[in-house]
């Protein structure tokens, strides 16, 4: 005969959302992420690394001045007659050129196309951004799930427990058979092995968080359950579409990366073009060989240098036709990105549209759960059911709660997924969800 002082569970429960640290929300999380979050810091890098290609294709139409130094040593003999010379001097030079571009459309081909790759470095970043953020929602409310798992394993476990213990008095008397005691034990020890596995789930699901903001947490807020629950607004589904042609980022990303690919193409068609450069030079030198007396000059030159090239041995010519490949290319993976965004809207509204359905619909198996679980209780008590149907009914009442949960979250993150994919997911959404998070004494429940 086993006996469960089941208290010890409930103030075990209750001692694991009552630490004394203050609960972080939602808005305390995503700030800290920012500022943490190995992954956004890496893009912020790589669009910072990715924006220099704009300077440095500039700098190829701006001046360049360069200037080169020498010295040399000479030893010179000089045999002949009756002038023999044997002499050892230096000599030095120094050199200053600078060269302007006149004429080079290459280089201003290959400048938009920099421009355009810094465009789609930028929408590359804010679409990091965004999924920063529905990374962050989803490990706060999977939490929020392991949570509400573990309290229902813990009130499973109780209630069993319970179950256990009347089932083992009322064999004492008489008034069950010693089945019935088997079956409320395994039931109880079921339900224990559950409570484990939710409560290391429940420690396993702060992994995210602490992943994303170097920080350590126990304990975040809860969700009001009486935030509205509605579908998603506007509500025609081609109303989404043509929101990601106009805001989606990573549309706007494979759009800029064609944009530099075309005037990619046209560098490299221009490379027939002549090039025009417009050169000032200035030379000084010394010579203190005495055969010369010693000299010492300088010269200034200034010069239009035109190159037209002729034939690169048909360089030039696969240079073209590879830009055009890649080209062609950039247009079919714009193309891809947008049917895929196109499908992935469609599918992801049709789900938050039935999300709310089947929150709905759980909210009302809930209650009839409850209402089963009392009627079948009352048939326990004046012998008209057994164990097996009581401890059924209790399975179902707590599935019921769960599923309810499961569903809610499943509703916040799925339909901050639809905007991440139409490009509107902000931060002003996670500060409207952050609204209906309260700690957990203030927190309402439903069912």
């Amino acid at each position: 005969m086993i006996t469960l002082k089941t208290g010890r569970l409930t103030l075990l429960f209750l001692s694991l959302f009552s630490l004394p640290l203050q609960a972080a929300n939602l808005t305390d999380i995503v700030n800290q992420a920012i500022e943490n979050d190995a992954v956004i810091l890496a893009a912020r890098s790589q669009l910072d690394a990715d924006s220099e290609v704009v300077p440095q294709s500039r700098s190829t139409l701006l001046p360049n001045l360069g200037l080169t130094a020498n010295t040399r040593t000479i030893d010179r003999e000089t045999s002949g007659g009756t002038n023999n010379l044997d002499e050892r001097f230096n000599s030095n030079g120094y050199t200053a050129q600078l060269t302007q571009p006149l004429f080079r459309a290459d280089r201003w081909f290959t400048l938009n196309a920099a421009k355009a790759s810094k465009k789609q470095a930028a929408a590359v970043y804010a679409e990091a951004q965004q999924e920063l953020m529905l990374r962050i929602a989803t490990a706060y409310f999977n939490i929020l799930r392991s949570q509400d798992n573990l309290s229902a394993a813990v009130s499973r476990e109780t209630a069993f427990g319970q179950q256990l213990e009347q089932a083992n008095e009322r064999f004492k008397v008489g008034l069950i058979a010693a089945t019935d005691v088997y079956e409320a034990q395994a039931g109880f020890d079921l339900a224990k092995v559950e409570r484990i596995s939710s409560q290391e789930a429940r420690y396993n699901s702060f992994n995210a968080l602490e992943r994303l903001t170097n920080q350590s947490y126990q304990d975040i807020d809860l969700l009001d359950r009486s935030m509205p629950v509605q579908g998603p607004s506007p509500s025609p589904r081609q109303s989404w579409i043509d929101s990601a042609l106009l805001n989606s980022h990573q549309l706007a990303a494979q759009k800029h990366q064609l944009a530099a690919v075309k005037q990619q193409l046209r560098a490299e068609k221009s490379g027939h073009l002549p090039t025009l450069d417009a050169t000032a030079t200035y030379t000084h030198s010394e010579d203190g060989g005495t055969s010369f007396l010693g000299s010492e000059s300088d010269t200034k030159i200034f010069a239009l240098e035109l190159t037209l090239p002729l034939f690169e041995g048909g360089n030039r010519s696969s240079k073209i036709r590879e830009a055009h490949y890649r080209h062609e290319q950039a247009k079919q993976d714009y193309e891809n990105i947008y049917r895929q965004i196109r499908e992935q809207i469609q599918t992801q509204h049709r789900t938050v549209t039935t999300d709310v359905l089947r929150i709905k619909a759980q909210k009302a198996a809930l209650k009839s759960s409850d209402s089963a679980l009392e009627a079948t209780e009352g048939g326990y008590e004046v012998g008209t059911r057994n164990i097996v149907d009581v401890l059924q009914a209790q399975n179902n009442t707590f599935n019921a709660r769960r599923n309810y949960s499961n569903a809610l979250y499943d509703y916040i993150i799925n339909l901050l997924t639809l905007k991440r994919l139409a490009g509107i997911l902000s931060q002003a959404d996670l500060e409207d969800l952050n609204l209906w998070l309260k700690p957990n004494a203030a927190t309402t429940t439903e069912g």
